[in-house]
């Protein structure tokens, strides 16, 4: 007896011997492979006797999955899975202390004959990468106790295009990559260029690490400001740039829907339908229409109509691997890096005004008090009528005030107001969690320089689109889960108690105290809905650096294979479907409904939902990786143009916030939420920080600093290279001392001035 049960039916010969070799508790040689393989095969099929061509195509099977390093080979010819032997197969991470990090699932059986997966990580020293660059695909070998793991082999370069430095030796240029994670990679230029120039370059190896570069495009040269934003967004990690295949696949992608691009899809471009985004939206992936004509009363029909982009992208070219490559689109320093060229991000897939473009479209009936009736999801092509933006919508909702462009749109427009209010306060109902903060943003002069900056906050019309893009995401998750089909879900878990327990005592100091534990918040959704509304209500100038506190208390939403569920919205089922352009996740999304839930071949619909239930995960793992790395960048780059910004204001002064405190010295948020440092060591006299009240306090006769301490300051310094601003402090306008905290700052205050004073 095998020992095992056997669930295999439909499955091809590699699953076959993937299950054998799974459950196999040592190597097995191929005459244990046949018999092994006779006896699942007997189970189905009573009569089934193996031939010698089965025999041959299962000896050639496994010499096919040794050479790709998917099975291993010991050297008495027996066979085992990679990941039961000594070396393990994987992509590489580099951190940025230049350590390889390489993440792997292992499988083994128990003594029952039970299967065990265990997840590994590797740590591989920077020396032992052998050359290897973050992204790459290697083999390590982990075979010597007290050895630590190692690069054994390179088996695959994660190298397109590079974004580097031009340098030069003698007479001869070489590009030095900006990103740290390809420093190990030597590439010799042909032809002369300027030394300091930025370029990007594809790469043709010669040798091992060795590589003759083709400059395809090139930027500013390195000492100029401008050039900046762009080198800190490769620097942060962004990957930037198409391969040459892609911009020979993009030579043939359309311009115009054919009549061959609709065949089979419905007709909606007699439908009202229309798009709603920010002035200068140039990529539209979603547009909407609504109705209530023809419905049960107080019935309406919400349609959201999504681009779509694997139509025109076939999974596995050379467009689709880049736009894996990069994750996301990438916004940062008023331009953007996009997902998919421009021709498809803004031309053939974006939702444009008065053309006809390819969608998948979601359509939902809800009844009069927000419940779904019926959805469906079809594939469609649409014509949007109008290109609305978030300001105009604002004014008819708010105020009345009616654009005459839009007159014809204004009752379908308060219509859908009313039905994505019941929505949200539904949302509201099932535990949803919404914050009320604004984001700061720069305006930019033609040259790439901020400004001016500008605070944005959600209003009526955003609040619209926000919940019926919410509605769409979850309708498409679950009609993906009750088909039973592979899916990338979104998923987020519970608050971080410790972080939330460390608020609330900041709360304490601040001197708005909420009335809850962390345990009590964590427990009950509705008190961190309260939570939500005390900051909003109670937090005056520090609302938005206490929602951001609040924010960071919640777990991070992530992509996952599995549902685990999503904390933050209230839905049980969540998806990511309504931004292919420019999300990974949601173009994945797509990808599996074509190949899953629109086939109507049965046959290649269950090969597909074998195929991408193993892959489901890989793109889970990249877009949560790459949307990480697009949040650096926007970070960095917003902390840099802050530099710059404050560059054109130096001696200038300002009036502030004291939002953190600690010994290095006091952040300050000014009014138009920029942020600037003040140092300990710029400060009068000797100072001690106290943890457990949040204070700066000063061993000598001057100013004490609390939080929430209202200062006016002065910019004395910038640092780009650092993406730093340093204040300098001209005087208290308000002082936070909260009088329960003075015993502790007074006892503090006198222990270290005895200390000082018996040196």
């Amino acid at each position: 007896m095998l020992g095992y049960t056997l669930h295999l039916g439909g499955y091809g010969l590699k699953e076959y011997i993937d299950y054998i070799l799974k459950r196999a508790k040592k190597p097995i040689d191929l005459d244990i492979i046949y018999e092994r393989y006779e006896l699942l095969k007997k189970k189905e099929d009573g009569n089934f006797v193996m031939t010698s061509l089965e025999r041959k195509d299962i000896k050639n099977l496994v010499e096919e999955e040794v050479s790709k390093l998917d099975y291993y080979e010991t050297n008495d010819h027996r066979y085992t899975l990679l990941g039961k032997s000594n070396y393990r197969k994987g992509r590489l991470q580099i951190n940025k202390l230049g350590e390889g990090i390489l993440h792997s699932s292992t499988i083994s059986t128990d003594k029952d004959g039970n299967l065990v997966i265990r997840n590994e990580m590797f740590t591989i020293s920077s020396a032992d990468c052998n050359g290897a660059i973050d992204g790459d695909l290697v083999l390590i070998e982990i075979s010597h106790a007290g050895i630590k793991p190692r690069v054994e082999r390179i088996l695959e370069r994660n190298i397109g295009n590079v974004f580097g430095e031009i340098t030069r030796l003698g007479n001869h240029y070489f590009l030095t990559p900006i990103d740290p994670k390809q420093k190990n990679l030597t590439i010799a230029l042909e032809g002369d260029y300027i030394e300091g120039t930025l370029v990007l370059a594809s790469l043709e190896e010669k040798s091992y690490h060795f590589y003759v570069g083709k400059v395809l495009q090139e930027f500013r040269h390195k000492d100029d400001p401008h050039a900046g934003s762009l080198t800190e967004a490769v620097k942060s990690g962004m990957p930037i740039g198409f391969s040459e295949e892609s911009m020979r696949q993009l030579e043939e992608i359309p311009t115009i829907v054919s009549l061959k691009d609709k065949e089979g899809r419905y007709d909606f471009t007699n439908w009202d339908i229309f798009t709603i985004d920010g002035v200068d939206t140039k990529d539209k992936d979603d547009a909407i229409s609504f109705t209530n004509v023809s419905l049960p009363d107080g019935h309406s029909l919400l349609g959201v109509h999504i681009a779509d982009t694997p139509h025109y992208v076939p999974t596995n070219s050379p467009l689709h691997k880049d736009a894996f490559r990069k994750g996301t689109s990438y916004y940062f320093g008023g331009s953007v890096n996009p997902q998919y060229p421009r021709k498809i991000s803004n031309g053939i897939c974006s939702l444009s005004d008065n053309v006809e473009r390819l969608t998948k479209s979601i359509l939902m009936e809800y009844d009069e008090k927000g419940n779904i009736v019926r959805r469906s999801l079809v594939r469609g092509v649409i014509r949007s009528g109008i290109g609305m933006n978030y300001d105009k919508v604002n004014a008819i909702l708010k105020d009345g005030v009616v654009d005459s462009e839009y007159a014809p749109y204004e009752k379908t427009l308060l219509q859908m107001a009313k039905l994505a209010a019941i929505l949200r306060k539904k949302r509201k109902n099932m535990g949803a969690i919404s914050f009320s903060r604004g984001e700061p943003y720069f305006h930019y002069d033609d040259k790439g320089d901020a400004y001016d900056i500008v605070f944005k906050k959600q209003d009526l019309s955003e609040h619209l689109i926000e919940e019926f893009m919410l509605a769409a995401n979850h309708n498409v998750g679950a009609i993906m889960e009750e088909a039973g089909l592979p899916t990338v879900y979104r998923v987020h878990g519970t608050p971080n108690r410790e972080k939330l327990a460390d608020l609330l005592r900041f709360l304490d100091c601040m001197n708005i105290p909420f009335d809850y534990s962390a345990e009590e918040i964590c427990q009950n959704k509705a008190y961190m809905q309260a939570l939500s509304k005390h900051i909003s209500e109670k937090g005056g100038m520090l609302q938005n650096m206490l929602n951001t506190r609040l924010i960071c208390c919640m777990a991070h939403a992530a992509y996952c294979s599995e549902n685990t569920g999503h904390y933050g919205t209230g839905f049980d089922v969540y998806v990511h479907f309504t931004s292919p352009i420019r999300r990974l996740a949601d173009d994945t999304i797509s990808r599996v409904l074509d190949e899953c839930y629109f086939e109507k071949d049965e046959e290649k619909k269950n090969k597909a939902i074998r195929k991408w239930k193993s892959m489901v995960e890989i793109y889970s793992v990249q877009a949560s990786k790459m949307e990480r790395i697009s949040e650096e960048v926007e970070k960095n780059v917003f902390l840099r143009d802050s530099a710059i910004f404050f560059s054109n204001h130096l001696e200038e002064e300002f009036e502030g916030t004291v939002i953190s405190v600690s010994k290095s010295g006091l952040t300050i948020q000014l009014d138009n939420l920029l942020e600037g440092r003040i140092p300990t060591y710029s400060l009068p006299g000797n100072y001690v920080y106290n943890p457990k009240t949040f204070t700066l306090l000063s061993l000598d006769d001057f100013d004490s600093y609390y939080m929430g301490d209202r200062l006016k300051v002065r910019v004395k310094s910038t640092d780009f290279e650092n993406k730093t601003v340093h204040f300098s402090v001209l005087g208290k306008i308000y002082e936070n001392r909260i009088e329960d905290y003075t015993d502790s700052n007074e006892v503090l205050k006198n222990k270290k001035i005895v200390k000082r004073n018996n040196r």
